[in-house]
């Protein structure tokens, strides 16, 4: 779990990037905030059964250039996990980064710790774009972004608290810290309760916004799609290019119109991706490896984005001598 961020100049280090998606699992200790979030669940507890409310929301909570928010849709019994996000709102001509940030940056961390009756919180990451900061190629996003959170609770016939504790960078000529903390009560997801009753507790809602369903929808159709091995063969094909110093390789889109393609390599290994000269190609170099002897290889992960959607799946990069 990730609850302090060492904030370091930027450019002067590649940050360790989120592979695919990140789970937190919690300890049966919850931390208590003045006693907020005890009495939060007592107020759920009262509600009558099959009380489920949607959409939920907590107020925007303001920081540098930007603000936070923690919304839910519960839209009926017998669901798995609720559907949660957080939302990040800001301001014009700033922009915040995604989970590997590129040629600089920071990327978010996400803390739920205290939270009461959790037992998984999954953390999805809308695909990003490109990004010109200054000459350096940075992902990440712009106006405003919602990461979708599948939370698991421990007991469906509880009542849950999310809380969360969020830091970030949102970037506008100057890179600044932000941090932002709060945290939603949500009813019961019961296996078996009458029909919902609807209810309108969106208390950050205000006119001619979305609806908190149409908001989590298109995070999640944002999120890229985790291909298994060997189904990326149906998406791209990859060869590396003969003698090309420093090592290259050619990856070729099945769709002709692919948006972009980015490279998240592990600590010690930096790629650089750039579309090729003809229509669904790109090449990827490599820029930087730990320093060792002999050949090596690099598990990474692909996103490609697409217009209707993104994939992302892991396979391995191999040079044949390590660079100079």
């Amino acid at each position: 779990m990730h609850n302090n961020l060492t904030w370091r100049p930027r450019r002067l280090q590649r940050y360790r990037p989120f592979f695919m998606q990140i789970i937190f699992h919690f300890s049966p200790r919850p931390k208590m905030r003045g006693g907020s979030l005890s009495l939060a669940v007592l107020a759920l507890a009262s509600l009558p059964l099959g009380a489920h409310a949607a959409p939920y929301a907590t107020n925007w909570v303001s920081s540098q250039k930007s603000a936070v928010r923690l919304i839910a849709a519960v839209n009926g019994p017998a669901e798995a996990y609720y559907e949660t996000g957080v939302e990040i709102r800001l301001d014009p001509g700033a922009l915040t980064y995604w989970r590997f940030p590129g040629g600089a940056g920071v990327p978010p961390v996400f803390s739920f710790e205290g939270s009461e009756n959790v037992d998984e919180v999954k953390v999805l990451y809308p695909a990003p774009t490109r990004i010109d900061e200054s000459g350096t190629d940075v992902f990440g996003y712009r106006g405003e972004v919602a990461f979708p959170i599948h939370v698991t609770p421990k007991d469906s016939s509880r009542p849950t608290v999310l809380a969360l504790s969020l830091r970030y960078a949102v970037c506008d000529r100057l890179c600044l810290p932000a941090k932002a903390e709060t945290n939603l009560a949500l009813p019961p997801l019961l296996a078996a309760a009458p029909p919902p009753i609807r209810a309108t507790l969106d208390t950050g809602k205000a006119m001619g916004e979305p609806a908190i369903e149409s908001i989590l929808a298109a995070a999640e159709a944002r999120a890229p799609i985790s291909l298994a091995a060997g189904d990326q063969d149906k998406k791209v094909s990859i060869e590396k290019i003969a003698g090309a110093t420093p090592p290259s390789w050619r990856v070729t889109a099945s769709d002709a119109d692919p948006q972009d393609l980015f490279v998240e390599a592990p600590e010690g290994w930096y790629f650089e991706s750039k579309k090729g000269d003809r229509p669904g190609e790109f090449t990827i170099v490599e820029i930087e490896r730990p320093k060792i002897d002999g050949a090596a290889a690099a598990p990474v992960v692909l996103t490609l984005t697409e217009p209707r959607q993104s994939y992302e799946f892991q396979i391995e990069l191999a040079a044949d001598a390590a660079m100079p």
